[in-house]
């Protein structure tokens, strides 16, 4: 039994920012309870957590541990999914005032047994816990020092999670991963270099940089962590800890780690008000599958889909001429009135939007509400907050239970109610301890200041489709979000396929079996399939693009063969060919080259070709006059007749 209990993958979860980034809301509600998309934090992160492999999950809190123990209890009692196959144990501490203290508390409790994981409540995540722990233990093997493995994801450098926050420079050793310096600066800095020591270059063989990658929160630890923290009491953020391992790593005897995650894996810290629309964002369109706005038994399937992103619980009431454009989402027993217009916006349960209100790109928490003719643009209203008529709020944080008077013009402020009194003030500005400011800059021109958040969205595809791999060409298809996800799919079993030379057996019962996961119509699988092959890693990252195609189709050959069968089949892969050629800058003028490989395969015949090009001038293509695609049919034009008088 005790064997069995030293096997099961150990996480601790630090419930508490420690810092003001999410002031005044975070003042009267713990951060693990701070609604995304409608479900409290820590039922994502413990979902994340159980479905990623851990089986017991230390909890420490420091503010308002009752409450926390009280929606655990609840959890519990309603037998949520994580309860039945993970044990959480809450510790708390009324004087814990950092991060390092925390960890000292842990080192003096003594529950770590061995190799664990560490994350923050504010991490939405739906990594494998379990396979990047024991990735972490095999180089514990390889390296006794090995501290800790930091987790970073790779993003576009325009992602609205790099831009919103401060973001990482890893330089680390090309072979081995091990990190030899780490930087966090603003991607605005006037800072325009980098200071490398030269010894990281001199004393490794192959040193690689990354600088397009956000901080996940997720440390892989080996059980020396807690003591270190407890014999360095300056290390009092992970900051100070990585920073004092690598300038301290002879004296003690320890190492840092950096992995990366695949591209199809999410993980993303809900730091500040702008990470907190992003990640909402990114939650109610699917991209940390399988984590949803259904995530625990508290919502599992009670939301209604609308269509474009809108979702609504079946209790809530929508008057008929209202509009619900797009990205919204409507808690239980909330009224939508009249006339009133609703985009890219939480809206939380038992709430009241009056008349001709307008709301767009904000989060209105539970029990609010807005009387008519009001507009509340990029806004967060808490709990309890009563909006009156005519009132125009942009870019207000308002904290529980503040009232807005009628005809109120407020922007970029704080709203906080005074105890004992119904007046609101206004709060000063605050920075978090790492120096990231939690208030907007003005998108628009002028000095003027935003608090809130951003006055659009942004247009991102998430961190899906942002790494500088396969997926970035990816956005701008057209497709539903399950046919995305499944596009993902085939993505990563062709690229692993590919690079790993697996069986093209084994290929094709993956794609099945993502079909059938996701419900893919069969003319979908035949071009998306065709479209995973034009764009996996191996072909985007090449400088000889046609000669590595003809060898990816070569390799390939049996899957395509499993799904391009038919006439119908065929032309699905034309189409591919040409949606890849038109949003893919690897495949740029190639279309002639690639449709001539194909062709040469035997993958699509002639009188096929000469439909779709047929269809392409008919269409005005975008690719129906490159020169590539010309020379291509004239040249097929040419050996179709010599075979003719050859007969």
């Amino acid at each position: 039994m005790e064997a069995d209990k030293e096997n099961v993958v150990q996480a601790v979860v630090i419930t508490d920012l420690f810092n003001n980034n999410l002031y005044p809301i975070s003042k009267y509600k713990p951060l693990a309870l701070l609604p995304i998309a409608g479900v409290p934090l820590i039922d994502y992160v413990l979902e994340s957590l159980v479905s990623g492999g851990v089986g017991e999950t230390i909890l420490f809190s420091c503010q308002d541990s009752a409450k926390i123990k009280s929606h655990i209890s609840k959890c519990k009692e309603e037998k949520v999914p994580w309860s039945l196959a993970m044990d959480v144990q809450i510790m708390t501490s009324d004087t814990c005032q950092t991060m390092g203290d925390v960890m000292r508390e842990i080192d003096a409790a003594g529950l770590i047994r061995g190799c664990f994981v560490l994350l923050g409540v504010n991490t939405i995540t739906n990594i494998n816990f379990a396979a990047l722990l024991e990735q972490h233990k095999q180089l514990v093997k390889k390296d006794k020092g090995a501290a800790m493995t930091l987790v970073y994801k790779k993003v576009s450098w325009e992602h609205p999670l790099i831009s919103n926050d401060k973001t990482t420079f890893i330089a680390a050793n090309g072979r081995t991963g091990k990190v030899l310096m780490h930087q966090k600066y603003k991607p605005k800095s006037k800072d325009a270099t980098i200071s490398l020591p030269l010894d990281c270059v001199l004393s490794n063989q192959e040193v690689k940089f990354h600088h397009n990658i956000i901080d996940a929160n997720i440390a892989l630890c080996s059980p020396s962590v807690p003591p270190l923290f407890s014999d360095n009491f300056d290390f009092q953020t992970r900051n100070d800890f990585i920073h004092g391992i690598l300038i301290n790593e002879d004296i003690l005897a320890s190492s840092l780690y950096h992995t990366l995650l695949k591209p199809k894996e999410y993980a993303a810290v809900v730091s500040n008000w702008k990470t907190y629309q992003t990640v909402s964002w990114d939650l109610l369109h699917s991209w940390v599958h399988p984590l949803s706005i259904e995530t625990g038994s508290f919502y599992q399937n009670s939301y209604i889909f609308m269509g474009n992103h809108n979702f609504r619980k079946p209790s809530s009431t929508l008057s008929r001429s209202c509009s619900v454009v797009q990205d919204v989402l409507i808690g239980a027993d909330t009224f939508i009135s009249d006339m009133a217009e609703v985009s890219k916006a939480m809206i939380g349960d038992n709430c009241m939007i009056g008349k001709n209100v307008t709301i767009q790109n904000s989060h209105i928490m539970n029990n609010v509400t807005i009387k008519d003719n009001s507009k509340i643009i990029n806004c967060f209203i808490d709990d309890n907050c009563t909006i009156e008529e005519n009132s125009v709020v942009e870019g207000v944080i308002a904290s529980r239970s503040v009232n807005i008077k009628i005809g109120s013009k407020l922007k970029g402020i704080t709203l906080e109610t005074l105890e004992g009194d119904n007046n609101e003030k206004t709060l000063s500005k605050s920075t978090s301890e790492s120096g990231t400011e939690w208030e907007n800059e003005s998108m628009g021109s002028g000095d003027d200041e935003f608090i809130g958040l951003e006055k659009e969205w942004s247009d991102s595809e998430s961190c899906y489709s942002s790494d500088s791999s396969a997926e970035s060409s990816l956005p701008d298809s057209p497709v539903p979000d399950d046919t995305n996800i499944f596009l993902q799919e085939v993505v990563d079993s062709l690229a692993r396929g590919y690079e790993e030379k697996l069986k093209c057996d084994y290929l094709i019962l993956e794609i099945n079996s993502s079909r059938y996961a996701y419900n893919i119509q069969l003319h979908e699988v035949n071009f998306f399939v065709v479209r995973a092959m034009l764009c996996i890693p191996s072909l985007v990252d090449n400088k000889n693009v046609i000669s590595t195609l003809k060898d990816i189709l070569k390799y390939f050959r049996p899957v395509l063969a499993n799904y391009i069968k038919t006439k119908s089949a065929i032309m699905d892969c034309l189409k591919a060919v040409e949606d890849s050629c038109i949003k893919c800058e690897w495949l740029d003028n190639k279309a002639g080259q690639v449709v001539h490989l194909l062709y040469e395969a035997d993958v699509v015949d002639e009188d096929s070709l000469l439909e779709w090009y047929q269809d392409l001038k008919e269409n005005e293509s975008q690719i129906a006059n490159q020169v590539s695609i010309i020379k291509f049919f004239d040249w097929l034009q040419e050996a179709s007749e010599e075979s003719e008088d050859s007969e």
